[in-house]
Order: C-alpha cells, then sequence, then structure tokens
C-alpha cells in the first residue's frame, strides 16, 4: 500500500478547469473533486457495475465519459432525476443504501461509492449490504476523507461542531479503523492512495465551512461574499491558490483515502 507519485498541483489535473466551470460558486467542492475523479477514473467500469449514492450523475460524468455504470442509487429522487438526464448508468433506484440495497446478492463486480460513506450513520449496514452484493472477489472502491482532516482543522472547535451539524460526518476514520470495518463483512483493502497534505485539507476545511454555512444554513460569509463579487478578484486569486496546491500524498499521510478492497 504504497503510492510513489507525490506533488500534483491542482490546476495540472485534466479535471480542473470543467470543475472550476461546474462548481463556479462552491469552490470547495471544484477543489476536493480533484482527487477524488483523479483516482476513480483509474477504475474500469467493465462488467456489473454500481455507482453507490450516485447523486445527481455529475461525477460518473466527469471521470467515466465514454463508459455507464450498470446500476446507479441514491436516497434523492431529485438527483436521480439529475443523473438520469446524464445518461452515465443505465438504470436507476430509489433506496436508503443505509438500509438496504434493491439488489441480489453476488450481483455485481465493483460498486464504487464517492465521499458518501461518511454521512451515512449506520456504517456496518451500508458495509454489510455492499459486500452482500457483491461477487466473490469483487471489488468496493471509494474515496473518503479522513481523521486528520479534523486534526489539520483551520479553525476553532466552535467552527468544527458547527460544520460537523450541518454537514453531518459520522466517520473520520485511520485506515487501521477502516480496515477493521470493512474486514467485519469480508473486505479486504487491497489499494491505499493517499490525498490532500495539511495545507490543502486546512484550504478545502476553510472554504467548505464558509460556503457550506452560507448556502445550508444561510450564515453571513466575508469570504464568500468576497469571492462572489462581481469584480472577480477574490476569486482569481482563491483559484490560485487552490491550483498551486498539491494533492497527491503518500498512502496514509493525507487528509483523504482511496481504498479498493476486495469480497472474500
Amino acid at each position: 500500500m504504497t503510492n510513489n507519485h507525490q506533488g500534483e498541483r491542482v490546476s495540472e489535473s485534466r479535471f480542473w478547469e470543467a470543475l472550476c466551470k461546474t462548481y463556479v460558486k462552491s469552490p470547495s467542492i471544484a477543489l476536493c473533486r480533484v482527487p477524488e475523479l483523479e483516482y476513480a477514473s483509474t477504475l474500469s467500469l467493465d462488467g456489473v457495475t454500481l455507482d453507490h449514492c450516485c447523486g445527481d450523475g455529475l461525477f460518473a460524468g466527469m471521470a467515466w465519459s465514454t463508459a455507464k455504470f450498470s446500476a446507479g442509487c441514491d436516497l434523492n429522487e431529485a438527483s436521480l432525476k439529475d443523473a438520469a438526464r446524464l445518461s452515465r448508468h443505465k438504470q436507476l433506484d430509489l433506496c436508503d443504501a443505509g438500509k438496504r440495497l434493491p439488489y441480489p446478492d453476488g450481483h455485481f463486480d465493483l460498486v464504487f461509492d464517492n465521499s458518501a460513506l461518511e454521512h451515512i450513520p449506520d456504517l456496518q449496514q451500508s458495509l454489510s449490504e455492499i459486500a452482500r452484493v457483491l461477487k466473490p472477489k469483487g471489488v468496493f472502491a471509494f474515496n473518503v476523507l479522513n481523521h486528520r482532516y479534523f486534526e489539520w482543522w483551520p479553525m476553532d472547535r466552535d467552527s468544527m461542531q458547527q460544520y460537523r451539524e450541518w454537514q453531518p460526518f459520522y466517520h473520520a476514520l485511520s485506515v487501521e479503523q477502516w480496515s477493521k470495518e470493512l474486514s467485519a463483512v469480508g473486505l479486504e483493502i487491497e489499494d491505499l492512495r493517499g490525498y490532500f497534505n495539511e495545507e490543502a485539507s486546512r484550504t478545502l476545511a476553510l472554504l467548505d465551512y464558509e460556503f457550506s454555512g452560507y448556502y445550508i444554513r444561510r450564515r453571513p460569509s466575508r469570504v464568500v461574499s468576497e469571492y462572489s463579487s462581481v469584480l472577480g478578484v477574490q476569486r482569481r486569486k482563491w483559484r490560485q491558490r487552490m491550483g498551486d496546491l498539491s494533492w497527491r500524498t503518500e498512502s496514509d499521510e493525507g487528509a483523504g483515502y482511496f481504498i479498493t478492497a476486495r469480497r472474500s
């Protein structure tokens, strides 16, 4: 579980320009998506595949522009309607992935989840369902922020508590904890890749606190106001600052993991 490549700048990612345009009002999402897309896009969608908690389908459309998932599932009906318009899934299913998946045992060769597991309260139930629908030797791959994201939090503890209330984040785990949780349902980690060093993590946390607080809780924010100014001065400065960040780290040195696990 090693990673010999370090230091790629965010602005060098092939996804960066498209992300800035897609998430023009949400720079923290654009920043977070760079390593998620870089790692996820290395997965092949050959075989029978599930986009677990697929959301509006934008991520799948960016990562796999010429391939489709066999199925996608999400608990948000409006998001599924958006995903249907992008046509990156052969079928879409409304369900609560934290309770039960509407698929038979041993059905999928690959289940992929992008940064949703940390927001599901019952982790063991959701992992049990993922393991159940995977074929023997099937692969579960996922992106997730880990314990360092909050250990490196750039503001005070009150702001962290506020953030975790409007952005429910239940499982900020270490790789040892993820290994234990996955092993309990018959999944063993095969590969671990890291992303976001302390500088990148703190930048992401600051931006996501300001922008998610503004959009979700209507919390006034000087950062958002200046970023959104028609003059665009602060927007350009923030994009330069984000673009200069290095997103890739050694496997267990960053605030994010891309984990690939296989069912026994």
